[in-house]
């Protein structure tokens, strides 16, 4: 009986000491309140060395290293005791020495949740001033994202003691004060000192406020920030290409070297030894290929790199490919702007003409073929919407690089649905200040139109399948039909990219007649 009683109080206890929400009643959606902070917030003079903080409830505080902010950042971050757990009771421990005659701010972001229902307590901010004043000025601005594909999930921004500054400093130091864009590009530095600054933002991948080249985003400003005075900055942010390096070659086949690297193509120069009268040389993304037609026992390549060193490589021959594999690259509903491309395992070198068979509904259709670089053949012929087309290539019709021909009859099929299976876009541009531009409609990432301005500043774009698009309108400086990102060290600019927030919408047998004004876009 004893033990029983025992065993009750055990229970009792810890049912007592369980933390949780009563069954029954509506669900708590109240984010926790902070009580009381010690000191104060807005507390001057401060010499201490933690600050305590008492919540209304249990909250449970997560993923610090990506939602706190401390301005001006510290060395080190501060420690959140206790660490991994829920309490009412949290003390925030400095690890470094903090600077004199400085205001500090520390935001917690989305970090601090309550422990039952997650709700949270968003941007919880704290002020400080080791001084005998706390600063008080103020700057906004926003982020305009050029060119991505996949928005950065941290956007810091960082400002630099103008008259300390050199363009090194965004590598290997941390800025005076820091800020983070919201999901709108917007920003504001709060708590600011007189002073001139210059400002950086980042793709912050690692929270660290430091600028790796070869994996964050950068955008900048060469004007010099006054405050008080300035208010507002816009910035452009950017992906560099990085420095050229080599990350890997590899022997493909007896017939094929492959080269990985990273940065411009221009700067990959490849000496190859034994010297052969024909092979080719190809870019494709951030790949270098080399095809040779005669297989070689071995092979040795060269390539310069910075400060006068070079990268060999050296390898025997290995087995050679077996048969020549021949593609269609070719959608299965085709508009008749669309291509059918041929393509192969390795470059190919001729297609008969008298060999291959194009049918639209059992009727021959005339064609024409036409080599493209990188060993690819395309397909030309008239495309006319509702009809399905036939094609065959028969044995022996295929000539590879390395002289290997197919071996087996090639089928495909394709249809080009008819007109009212299709959509038109209809865009007019306003406030144009730049008259070089183009238009590039997005589908999944992929673009799949790229048109330059028609007539004036209106676009027209015929046999859309329906979907939804993105748009992307290209201020095209120096006219290579091409987007040219900026360069951070030799204090380049991006080109304009300007991309509007509303998707299109594609629909069958529908036009859709859209203005927009590129001077309120651009702000």
């Amino acid at each position: 009986m004893k033990y029983f009683r025992y065993l009750i109080i055990i229970f009792l206890a810890n049912a007592c000491a369980r933390v949780g929400r009563p069954t029954g009643g509506e669900k708590d959606v109240t984010p926790p309140k902070l009580l009381r902070m010690v000191p104060a917030n807005e507390t001057k003079n401060f010499k201490g060395k933690e600050i305590v903080l008492e919540f209304d409830e249990y909250v449970q505080i997560r993923d610090l290293m990506k939602n706190l902010l401390v301005s001006p950042p510290l060395k080190n971050q501060p420690l959140i005791v206790p660490g991994g757990i829920a309490s009412k009771h949290f003390k925030i421990k400095f690890q470094d020495t903090l600077n004199p005659n400085t205001t500090y701010q520390i935001n917690f972001g989305e970090s601090i949740a309550d422990f039952n229902e997650n709700n949270k307590l968003k941007n919880l901010s704290l002020v400080f001033s080791t001084g005998p004043v706390i600063d008080s000025l103020s700057l906004k601005g926003k982020i305009n994202l050029m060119h991505f594909d996949d928005k950065p999930k941290t956007i810091s921004l960082g400002l630099y003691d103008a008259n300390e500054f050199k363009d090194s400093l965004v590598f290997r130091e941390k800025p005076y004060y820091v800020a983070i864009a919201g999901e709108n590009g917007a920003f504001e530095f709060k708590f600011l000192k007189a002073g001139t600054y210059r400002i950086v933002a980042l793709g912050d991948e690692n929270h660290d406020y430091k600028y790796q080249q070869d994996k964050e985003s950068i955008g900048f400003t060469d004007k010099i920030i006054k405050i008080p005075g300035d208010t507002l900055v816009n910035l452009k942010l950017f992906r560099e290409i990085p420095p050229f390096s080599v990350e890997d070659i590899s022997q493909q086949s007896a017939n094929h070297v492959l080269v990985k690297f990273k940065g411009q193509p221009d700067s990959l120069k490849v000496a190859v030894k034994p010297a052969m009268k024909r092979q080719l040389r190809f870019v494709e993304k951030d790949e270098w290929h080399l095809w040779y037609q005669t297989a070689q026992d071995s092979i040795k390549l060269e390539i310069p790199l910075s400060k006068g060193r070079i990268k060999k490589y050296y390898r025997k021959r290995i087995k050679d490919i077996d048969s020549l594999q021949v593609r269609f690259l070719r959608k299965s509903r085709l508009s008749p702007g669309d291509s059918v491309v041929i393509s192969g395992n390795m470059p190919l070198e001729s297609i008969d003409s008298s060999k291959v068979q194009l049918l639209a509904d059992s009727v021959a259709v005339a064609f024409g073929l036409q080599k493209l670089k990188k060993g690819l053949f395309k397909i030309n012929f008239e495309k006319q919407t509702g009809k399905t087309y036939n094609l065959r290539i028969l044995p022996k019709a295929v000539t590879g690089f390395t002289g290997k021909v197919n071996n087996d009859t090639l089928r495909t099929n394709f249809k080009v649905p008819k007109k009212d299976a299709f959509g038109k876009l209809i865009l007019h541009l306003n406030n144009v200040q730049q008259k070089l531009l183009f238009v590039e409609l997005i589908m999944n990432k992929k673009i799949v139109r790229k048109t330059p301005t028609q007539t004036g500043n209106d676009f027209v774009v015929e046999y859309l399948m329906p979907g939804t698009y993105t748009l992307r309108i290209i201020v095209d400086t120096n006219q290579n039909n091409l987007w040219d990102t900026g360069n951070y060290l030799r204090h380049i600019q991006p080109e304009q990219s300007i991309e509007p927030d509303k998707n299109i919408e594609i629909r069958a047998n529908w036009d859709v007649d859209q203005a927009l004004n590129l001077e309120e876009l651009s702000k």
